[in-house]
């Protein structure tokens, strides 16, 4: 794995996927993706986003019960 953009090949892969949780995830506005990409390419802790990481599916779903009217876009075709 490439190192010369994250400096680590583990913040890469922990970067790539808490980033695949937000983008093109219709529970958040395109203002709070770009802020979630803004916090996790900042982050140089990779226990930080571990931690970040593992509590998403818990955020995620309290996000979803707090707007049950909201219904996902569907995803077909989204290429992250």
């Amino acid at each position: 794995m490439k190192t010369h953009v994250t400096g680590s090949p583990v913040l890469g892969e922990l970067r790539h996927a808490f980033t695949a949780v937000f983008f093109g995830n219709p529970l958040f506005s395109p203002q709070e993706q770009l802020l979630a990409n803004l916090r996790i390419h900042g982050c140089k802790n990779a226990q930080q986003l571990v931690h970040w990481l593992t509590n998403s599916p818990t955020a995620l779903a309290n996000r979803q019960r707090a707007n049950p009217m909201h219904k996902p876009a569907s995803l077909a075709g989204h290429v992250v």
